[in-house]
């Protein structure tokens, strides 16, 4: 697969991506930027990876041999950036993260946006920067940027200054997250896992909010010696739900990378999906705006657009990613979204996708109910899945053919991929956008029956990938 992809760039360093490539795709944005606004102010935030100081100046390089001022933002998470992006004064034309997210260390990527947040994916903007990069003038040998990336401690921030990293940059981000806050449980018992990434950044924050944190992984890595930053990931989930348990805290929860995303644990030290967040915050949502439209992605559980429309709101099915699920809260105004990745969007937000507020969001669940995690999911937790299933298949398209022949007397559709639905259960199968893998989430209303209907499928997917 390509380094530019269906929302971002990522790929290897250095075979893959390095800081001569970084230079042209930094001139190319500029040029991209500039079609609409002569002299483009770009901001550039990093994340903690090693490879983002290096691949950080050479982008500013190009930015400016492009004709944009560019502003070092330093290490942040991704959601600080679109805040800077989008409520900073005077206003940036663009933002440019680099951040592989997820993927292990080796990885590194880009993710842009423009005024606003708004993001720039294949078709608005990515697949011509590609173009560009081919008439982009040849690296300098040695770049002028000076990108440096300070590994402050995030344990050492206090409760007046939450927040470890270019003060002056993010004043005010503070003041917007507080706005999310409305009732918090008292005194509550959390431990946060941020795998050594960024969202290590928080932890001052939260601790300002009256939590009783316990922090695990919390020192900047971008090794990421503990493990992947992947919450997705249930063996990256494994010592987080440990210490929920050994420690008697009433909730768990853990970041990727770039601070983005968030996945929960409840107090019983269980992971609660994250379809099921989206479902209990969609309620919560249409409690203060009434019949309000909620966005969710089409892996979710049904129990999301069932649960939506109890609640009296509209339920409205996108595909995945995070540019179309913004593109599509934009267009249609939905005052929330989540993605069964561990994104959800806030139309407060600037339609931009938020862990902290996510995280916010979910305490205000409890504060205002005295229910512990586990209580709220309860009632949507109403069908077993697989989660997502990997798999590598090296010709997709036969395999996506012979699915769509074997389960032709389903209701179909290609939104993305293939979903196949029955009256009793349904399943989704997709090619990843970041990673050379299909990815496959099913459902059904039993175990027994899911273990059954997974049947039907892996003759023609072969074995789960390792």
């Amino acid at each position: 697969m390509g380094i530019f992809k269906a929302y971002d760039i990522r790929g290897t360093v250095p075979d893959q991506l390095n800081p001569g490539l970084a230079f042209r795709i930094g001139w190319a944005f500029a040029r991209l930027l500039a079609q609409d606004t002569p002299q483009p102010r770009v901001v550039v935030g990093i994340d903690a990876r090693p490879t983002g100081p290096a691949l950080a100046a050479a982008f500013l390089d190009g930015l400016a041999a492009g004709g944009a001022t560019g502003e070092f933002a330093g290490p942040c998470t991704t959601p600080m950036l679109y805040w800077v992006v989008a409520a900073r004064q005077p206003v940036a034309d663009g933002g440019a993260m680099i951040t592989a997210s997820h993927n292990p260390a080796r990885y590194n990527g880009i993710k842009f946006c423009r005024k606003d947040a708004v993001p720039v994916a294949w078709d608005t903007g990515i697949a011509e920067i590609e173009q560009l990069c081919a008439l982009a003038p040849q690296p300098p040998a040695a770049f002028v940027s000076r990108a440096q990336l300070a590994l402050h401690d995030p344990m050492a921030t206090d409760t007046q200054a939450p927040l470890g990293f270019a003060p002056g940059l993010f004043a005010g981000y503070v003041e917007h997250l507080r706005r999310f806050v409305r009732r918090l449980p008292e005194q509550l018992a959390v431990v946060v896992d941020s795998a050594n990434g960024m969202g290590g950044a928080y932890l001052g924050f939260l601790r300002s909010l009256g939590l009783k944190l316990k922090a695990m992984n919390s020192a900047l890595d971008g090794t990421f010696p503990n493990h992947e930053a992947n919450p997705s990931k249930l063996e990256n989930l494994e010592p987080l739900c440990e210490a929920v348990k050994a420690t008697g805290a009433r909730l768990g929860i853990a970041f990727d990378g770039d601070a983005d995303r968030a996945v929960f644990v409840d107090e019983t030290g269980a992971p609660v999906g994250q379809d099921m967040i989206t479902a209990l915050l969609g309620q919560e949502y249409l409690r203060r705006h009434k019949g309000a439209a909620v966005l969710y992605d089409l892996r979710s559980s049904r129990a999301v657009p069932e649960t939506i429309e109890a609640a009296g709101g509209r339920p409205i099915r996108e595909r995945v990613g995070h540019s179309y699920m913004k593109a599509t809260m934009r267009k249609v105004g939905c005052v929330f979204g989540g993605e069964l990745a561990g994104h959800y969007y806030y139309k407060e937000n600037f339609y931009a996708d938020s862990a902290i507020i996510t995280v916010l969001e979910v305490l205000n669940a409890m504060g205002r109910t005295g229910e512990p995690l586990s209580a709220l999911v309860r009632p949507v937790r109403k069908y077993a899945q697989t989660g997502e299933v990997n798999f590598r298949i090296e010709d997709k398209e036969a395999v996506f053919a012979a699915v769509r022949e074997r389960f032709k007397d389903g209701q179909v559709d290609t939104l993305d991929g293939i979903t196949v639905q029955y009256p009793g259960w349904w399943f989704n199968l997709r090619a990843s956008n970041t990673e050379p893998l299909v990815r496959l989430n099913l459902e059904a209303p039993t175990p027994r029956e899911l273990r059954e209907k997974f049947e039907l499928l892996a003759p023609l997917l072969g074995k789960p990938a390792e």
